[in-house]
């Protein structure tokens, strides 16, 4: 009995994972995994690839620091998750839950930021877990506190099988928790650590309202499973029946792993990367022709070694018959990687830099940017829904856990990814359409205007405001006062009524 077995899916991912997060930490990392990424050519197999100094050694690790890795999924990232939190999302708790907000995670960290760093995950392996924990001997007072554990470190879980006449639950969950440990003032050594988690019997299957409780344990290294070292995890003597641990993907919160999102983009960033190897190699070879002499070098008698000269000043005096010429790589290949270079270029950036296009042109309405990017963000704001709907779940669960009510728990991320300021046309167009007989009243604008940040007022507040500035400046008589007048009290008239 391992705790260190893996899930058949877990391990059908894991090179999947693997290249994205290798990929997101950029060209060093990509460069340090070698031929796992770049393989070395057949010359520099022939040369002694293996040995370190060989001469194919040394011309693969040239190959190698001649190439570009693009950062295209790094960038992409970044720009979704900025676009994702350019509003902060609504959280809602009970008042006992409260200091949660700004200290939620083991780390310290906002739950804003929780949520933030669970939807990086998701953009980067399409997966991850958070778990709610509690201290050894919490009392009624002790709030627990969330771990968030990326794709790789969930190993091995299980919620029952389809044929069980239950509903499923999650019941099983191996976690990897290596991590560096400090062992004197300064030295450091890595830890194997596993934490196990299991609902009633780790043999059993208990589904839905079964009545199991939640158990869990630690252990170092490939520590075989024993049931003495668990431990029921409680609250004051409250425990749960179910286990407080959320896994979550792109699409949804169940056990099993969807692909990384941005797959196809990692992929093509590879390529890129083995394409411009070649192409940069060639483009090398195209500065390094070899001499050759063709016949017997003339005796010089300012040259006793007879070693041949090349370059400004120097002169080679063949046997008569003889030739001498620079041999070179042929260039005739050059463009065509080039034009295949630049078309997987243009893709990446229509799947990562471009996947989402903010930028409002001068004809466009705020109204109808909203509309065009609502169209090209659904991806984005399933991937929104989901990690909050995951956040969401996990705080309910601590919410039963301390007796409060887990339905006062609300998490809504944001979804406006687009600037929708209402710009002067819009609102033209709107107050013309009102004038026109469409059934738009002043107060619904008002709110649209909430709703952009452009007042704070509430819709009374803002008439009255704009009421009394109309008669400090005179507007009240005649003119153009005489229609905001009336405008006015149209809108008085129509309140009444």
């Amino acid at each position: 009995m391992s705790i260190t077995s893996h899930h058949p899916s877990y391990d059908a991912s894991l090179a999947d994972w693997k290249l994205m997060r290798d990929a997101y930490a950029g060209e060093r990392t990509i460069k340090a995994a070698g031929r796992a990424y770049l393989p070395s050519t057949p010359g520099q197999e022939l040369d002694g690839m293996e040995a370190p100094e060989s001469v194919g050694s040394k011309n693969y690790q040239a190959y190698k620091l001649r190439a570009r890795f693009p950062d295209y999924v790094t960038t992409a990232i970044e720009s979704l998750l900025g676009i994702m939190h350019r509003k902060p999302p609504t959280i809602e708790l009970p008042e006992k839950m409260k200091p949660m907000l700004e200290r939620g995670t083991v780390e310290g960290e906002s739950l804003w930021m929780l949520l933030r760093r669970i939807n990086e995950h998701q953009f980067l392996t399409g997966r991850c877990g958070v778990l709610a924990d509690v201290p050894d001997g919490a009392d009624v007072n002790t709030l627990p506190y969330l771990s968030l554990y990326r794709a790789e470190d969930i190993i091995n879980w299980d919620n029952g099988e389809r044929s069980d006449p239950v509903l499923q639950n999650l019941n099983l969950v191996v976690l990897n928790e290596s991590e560096s440990r400090r062992t004197d003032l300064f030295d450091w050594e890595m830890v194997t650590k596993y934490r196990v988690l299991v609902l009633g019997d780790l043999g059993d299957n208990e589904g839905v309202d079964a009545g199991a409780k939640y158990w869990f344990g630690t252990f170092e290294s490939d520590a075989a499973y024993e049931e003495g070292a668990m431990v029921q995890a409680s609250i004051g003597g409250s425990s749960l029946d179910k286990i407080p641990f959320v896994i979550i993907n792109t699409k949804d919160i169940t056990p099993e792993p969807d692909a990384p999102p941005l797959l196809g983009l990692g992929n093509i960033c590879i390529s890129i990367y083995r394409s411009e190897a070649d192409y940069r190699q060639n483009l090398f070879m195209q500065g390094q022709d070899t001499l050759a002499i063709i016949g017997t070098i003339a005796e010089d008698p300012d040259n006793p070694d007879n070693k041949p000269r090349v370059g400004a000043g120097a002169m080679l005096n063949v046997q008569d018959g003889g030739d001498v010429k620079f041999v070179g790589v042929n260039a005739t290949g050059l463009s065509e990687q080039r034009a295949a270079l630049q078309d997987d270029k243009e893709e990446a950036g229509t799947m990562g830099g471009r996947l989402v296009e903010a930028r409002k042109s001068d004809a466009e309405s705020g109204e109808a940017l909203h509309m065009r990017m609502s169209a090209r963000t659904a991806s984005i704001t399933q991937i929104a829904r989901t990690g909050a709907e995951g956040l969401q779940t996990v705080l309910r669960m601590i919410a039963e856990w301390i007796g409060e009510d887990p339905q006062a728990v609300t998490v809504e991320p944001n979804l406006e990814f687009a600037d929708r300021t209402i710009d002067g046309d819009t609102l033209v167009k709107w107050m013309t359409s009102r004038t026109l007989g469409a059934p738009l009243s002043l107060e619904s604008i008002h709110r649209k205007l909430q709703e952009n940040d452009m007042t704070e007022l509430t819709y009374e507040e803002e008439m009255a405001k704009k009421k009394q500035e109309d008669e400090d400046a005179g507007l009240g008589d005649g003119g153009l006062g005489t229609g905001v007048q009336n405008v006015d009290d149209d809108l008085d008239n129509n309140a009444k009524s």
